[in-house]
């Protein structure tokens, strides 16, 4: 018998920046310095540029592994990263 509990069941973070912070709080890091989001039917984009990629790797990494694409183009250490993720 499979049993359901509700109260155990928790939504996706809305934002990458929900998922770095804790306890569904927000965070937004140094290295997100220009920050934009574009919205269509069923995904938003967030796209940050950056002049510390090195400072985001962890981060990145975090992300990856709670669900998000990260996708980065990147020279040296500007870089401008992308975040989606499936409504």
């Amino acid at each position: 018998m499979q049993t359901h509990y509700d109260n155990q069941i928790r939504p996706a973070p809305r934002t990458p920046y929900h998922s770095l912070g804790e306890n569904s709080t927000m965070h937004i890091p140094n290295w997100a310095q220009h920050r934009s989001v574009y919205r269509s039917a069923g995904r938003t984009l967030y796209v940050v540029e950056t002049e510390k990629y090195g400072d985001a790797r962890r981060d990145l990494a975090h992300l990856n592994r709670a669900g998000w694409d990260v996708s980065v183009d990147a020279a040296g250490d500007n870089a401008r990263i992308a975040f989606s993720r499936a409504a």
